[in-house]
């Protein structure tokens, strides 16, 4: 304590020069907009950063292509740590990254990402809030403030944007492995659930402009619960999250309610009424996937995505008409 005026004040992350952990989960699906992610981290925090990428299969050359992405700067690392995989199938495997990076991590402190956000603002703001006696904080998800148990109402927070204290969650990651091993293969988000059951009552909510979710879609849709929110920080956000997902069914993309539809920008379908939908491509031209948008690659990749989506939706269809039939 002697670095400190005052002798009851402990030396913490926020003393000058003290770094940033960062954390992504990444496998060679996500290894693209991993690279936007890390890029934009990079490009909007100045200071010494951390980038601990928990490796989910990564080849050598996407590992190649995500250090080259990131700007020139000595005081930036990228640290790849290799997760099990627990022989589950990719997105299962993603969701348990969040919980099995806990202990492997060699920090106390991380601010854990999506790879499917975008950073607009400094994140040193965030890295340095007090989180009082809470073991993480987060940003209250806005599809689903109160979360999806019509039983249980509680504060639901979205897990794409986490600061979590290691240190503390490690004094019961038992318990939290026990609930990942009964209930993640039937939660309706995943990890997202467990976590929030987890957590409950033990999190620190933070500001929805570090993780500004459903930009242009439902974030705009009234209801009770998402109308008490302080929507006013989603106008100009710090993090930007790309929820929904990578390629929409035809039901998506056709359900006259929900338009535009929910998706990210660079699926088959695009992200058509998202604010930030452009930028994010305009910062995958500054990384190693440069011209990826205009690339033959990309074009049969969405006409494949495309015939795939209305494939599936014919099949659906013509099972229930039978079934309608059978009856």
């Amino acid at each position: 304590g002697f670095l400190v005026k005052d002798k009851g004040t402990p030396i913490t992350r926020h003393f000058p020069g003290c770094g940033m952990n960062i954390a992504l989960a990444i496998n060679s699906a996500y290894a693209m907009p991993a690279a936007v992610a890390i890029r934009s981290v990079v490009t909007s925090t100045p200071g010494r950063i951390t980038i601990y990428i928990c490796d989910l299969g990564l080849s050598q050359d996407e590992k190649g292509r995500l250090r080259s992405s990131m700007p020139p700067r000595d005081d930036v690392t990228m640290v790849f740590i290799e997760l099990q995989t627990h022989n589950e199938e990719p997105d299962r495997t993603v969701a348990r990254a969040k919980i099995d990076m806990i202990d492997v991590l060699p920090v106390e402190r991380v601010l854990y990402l999506d790879a499917d956000i975008i950073v607009r603002k400094d994140l040193r703001p965030l890295w340095e809030t007090d989180l009082q006696d809470n073991r993480i904080g987060a940003v209250t998800d806005v599809g689903f403030p109160a979360g999806l148990d019509p039983e249980h109402k509680a504060p639901y927070f979205n897990a794409g944007v986490l600061l979590m204290e290691l240190a503390k969650i490690r004094e019961d990651l038992s318990g939290l492995r026990a609930l990942v091993d009964t209930t993640l293969k039937t939660s309706n988000f995943g990890d997202q659930d467990v976590l929030n059951r987890h957590f409950e009552g033990r999190w620190s909510s933070l500001s929805l402009g570090w993780n500004a979710q459903g930009l242009g879609t439902y974030a705009n849709h009234s209801s009770p619960e998402r109308d008490a929110l302080n929507k006013s920080d989603l106008a100009d956000p710090a993090i930007v999250h790309f929820t929904g997902p990578v390629n929409p069914t035809m039901d998506d993309v056709l359900y006259p309610y929900a338009q535009p539809y929910t998706a990210k920008p660079w699926g088959y379908a695009g992200a058509p009424g998202h604010p930030y939908a452009e930028e994010w491509w305009n910062i995958l031209e500054e990384t190693s996937w440069k011209g990826w948008r205009s690339s033959n690659v990309y074009l049969e990749y969405r006409k494949s995505m495309s015939k795939k989506a209305i494939e599936s939706a014919i099949e659906r269809f013509t099972r229930m008409v039978n079934f309608g039939n059978d009856a």
